[in-house]
């Protein structure tokens, strides 16, 4: 019932309002939710242009991506060039990634899968997927992080039908511009509260789900002056919109 209800969910694009960087930052809270995993980030590429991160679960996932997109080396990096999805089962062992398999175990991790974010024969990005143990995906699992990243390629090919003058390039920039937003209220809150940049992007989120707003707007308002977030949660709504 889970994965019917995250493969409807991902579905449900063909709406006038739609948030790309909203929609991939659930599109990597249902690999969490899903998957046998400890943290999910999200890459994409506009045509013609270089990968980017747009969509984490965490800040120490977040650090690793932009590491190894600044490095140029890493299992994401391979399964985004050759198309098909790859393994990285030990990163204590030997590997054509040192420098990747250096920072990903600084940050605690073990293993990690990318599979390709692609329809038919184009590629647009990868799904990463960081694992605190040792060893592959099982069956089920891959298969599911194929299925997620098939759901997520046809929904942003999908949506670019609403509006003939909309392009697959101009939604996945908007999806980049989004999030520097994102991240610049993520850093305002870090510094405001004394906090980590999770908990910021946590209450973010939380904010965002219960007043029925997007988190990039939202954000927006929090660098303008706009809305002021208190610094405790005590009583603060959670992302599922209930209050302790």
């Amino acid at each position: 019932m889970r994965v019917a209800a995250a493969l409807i969910d991902l579905a449900d694009t063909l709406v006038a309002d739609f948030d790309p960087a909203d929609f991939l930052y659930r599109v990597a809270e249902h690999c969490m939710d899903l998957l046998d995993i400890g943290d999910a980030g999200v890459m994409l590429a506009t045509p013609g242009g270089p990968l980017r991160l747009v969509a984490t679960t965490s800040e120490r996932v977040r650090l690793v991506e932009l590491f190894e997109l600044d490095a140029r080396e890493g299992p994401c990096l391979t399964a985004y060039v050759e198309g098909v999805p790859v393994d990285h089962t030990d990163l204590h062992a030997p590997s054509c990634w040192p420098g990747f398999s250096v920072r990903a175990r600084g940050a605690g991790y073990v293993s990690v899968h990318a599979s390709p974010i692609r329809l038919r024969k184009e590629t647009i990005g990868v799904l990463n997927l960081f694992r605190r143990i040792p060893g592959p995906l099982s069956d089920a699992d891959c298969r599911l992080a194929r299925a997620l990243a098939d759901a997520t390629a046809i929904s942003l090919f999908q949506q670019t039908t609403l509006d003939h003058h909309r392009t697959l390039s101009a939604q996945l920039q908007g999806a980049l511009d989004t999030r520097t937003v994102i991240e610049q209220a993520k850093g305002y809150l870090t510094r405001l509260h004394a906090t980590d940049p999770d908990t910021a992007f946590h209450r973010l989120r939380a904010h965002a789900r219960h007043h029925q707003m997007r988190i990039a707007d939202l954000a927006r308002d929090v660098i303008d002056g706009t809305v002021i977030l208190p610094p405790d949660t005590e009583g603060s709504p959670r992302c599922d919109g209930t209050v302790p």
